[in-house]
């Protein structure tokens, strides 16, 4: 049986960060299954092969797209010669991770280590507050067996309150983490989770949300002051940006979430674009990027 640990979390709590810690750091031969492969910036030394579908690396870890069918890559990692000594998956930013545990539930050769759901210590409150976002953020949480908070380092002690209150609210049965920059040890993802309701295939199947997506062109170069600028007047139903764009002749990742940005050198093998997720209010973002150009 291959333990299978599922991350969730809403876009840009840092679900990311934490897969790509353990495959950097971690003393197992992982094997990764993730919705968007293009967001797994992994160190280029570790890298050993990779033909966009999946990636290996040289620690003896892979990663692979998910695909549509989340049964037939679960299968094709037990597959694997040798196979990975733990999975983990990483689900959508607007998905329900519960719906993916149901896999490991019903999948044989698998066993379902505990439900990770990552939160923003800056955001959650709000999240869970808004009309659009709400529904979805909760539902996550329902049946998170750890939930870890991320960017604690940004956040002051009234707000970590409330973020702990909202937690016991809705999850008091799981395990909470704190942490800045959700780099944990995989030693902190295991533990007895509490009883589990039964697994349902109906449960498990893909679920439609109401966040729609925009594709940005990213093929001329941004104004770097500008591109800072059009970002900061970003309205919330804006919920996550990222891709490859150009700033002068710097080929960078740009990631968006909650109000913040970051840049970093694009991985390669990645084509430029920009693909925005947000609500049904999300504006026509083509014509407002046109002006950091």
């Amino acid at each position: 049986m291959i333990p299978l640990t599922v991350i969730g979390g809403f876009l840009g709590a840092g679900k990311t960060t934490l897969v790509n810690h353990l495959l950097a750091t971690g003393g197992k031969r992982w094997g990764v299954l993730v919705n968007d492969f293009g967001a797994i910036n992994v160190d280029a030394a570790l890298i050993a092969a990779s033909d966009g579908q999946t990636m290996a690396l040289t620690n003896g870890c892979v990663c692979c797209n998910m695909g549509d069918d989340l049964g037939d890559g679960l299968a094709a990692m037990a597959a694997r010669i040798p196979p990975p000594e733990h999975v983990i998956v990483e689900a959508s930013g607007v998905g329900d991770p519960w719906r993916i545990a149901q896999m490991a539930l019903i999948e044989p050769g698998f066993t379902l280590e505990p439900l990770v759901v990552l939160v923003d210590a800056t955001a959650l409150p709000a999240q869970l507050d808004d009309h659009w976002t709400g529904d979805t953020v909760a539902r996550q949480l329902a049946f998170a067996e750890i939930v870890v908070i991320t960017k604690i380092d940004l956040a002051d002690a009234a707000q970590l309150a409330m973020v702990h209150a909202r937690i016991a609210q809705l999850r008091p049965q799981a395990r909470v983490i704190e942490t800045a920059h959700a780099s944990l040890p995989e030693t902190a993802l295991g533990f007895t989770p509490p009883a589990r309701p039964p697994a349902s295939r109906f449960q498990a199947d893909e679920i439609t949300h109401a966040f729609p997506t925009q594709r940005i062109a990213a093929d001329q170069p941004f104004d770097r002051d500008r591109l800072r600028w059009v970002l900061g007047m970003l309205p919330a139903s804006v919920l996550r940006l990222k891709g490859v764009c150009l700033l002068g002749t710097d080929r960078v990742l740009l990631q968006y979430a909650a109000e913040r940005w970051a840049f970093s050198p694009a991985p390669n093998g990645l084509a430029n674009g920009l693909v925005a997720i947000g609500t049904p209010q999300m504006p026509d973002l083509e014509l407002l990027f046109s002006e950091a150009r």
